[in-house]
């Protein structure tokens, strides 16, 4: 009888803590792309599904003490959470994997597949870029 009342508490438990679990904690993310030729850029993404899809991205990306003197960060990721907080990263636009939290300046590596897939996920600002940083993906 224990061990069945133990299993439905843990059962209800899971239940109830499956909804937040799931629940993405990103409302909006923004990418706004500008250069030194007057490119500019803005997109944003709002859709349940790729917000999940970015707010895993961030998770997954390592704390990398990368210099970052040869990369051309021309992106700024605005990532703003259900309470309303913004985080600000800057996003190299040449081929460098890396993510940089303006707040803390700490340095991010994103893995391979999820700097593949940011670039699909924002099409148009990378479609902005120009000959000089869009020619370094092998789109």
């Amino acid at each position: 009888m224990k061990r069945t009342i133990c299993a439905l508490l843990a059962i209800c438990l899971l239940a109830l803590a499956l909804p937040a679990l799931a629940e993405t904690k990103l409302s909006e993310v923004q990418m706004i792309y500008e250069d030194y030729d007057e490119n500019y850029a803005n997109e944003t993404v709002s859709d349940e599904p790729t917000l999940e899809e970015l707010e895993g991205m961030l998770k997954r990306a390592r704390k990398n003490p990368a210099e970052l003197d040869n990369c051309t960060m021309n992106c700024t990721l605005l990532c703003t959470d259900r309470d309303g907080a913004i985080y600000d990263f800057a996003v190299a636009t040449d081929g460098c994997p890396f993510i940089m939290d303006r707040a803390s300046e700490k340095v991010y590596r994103l893995t391979d597949e999820d700097q593949a897939r940011l670039w699909e996920i924002f099409e148009l600002i990378r479609e902005t870029m120009g000959y000089d940083a869009a020619s370094v993906f092998d789109w």
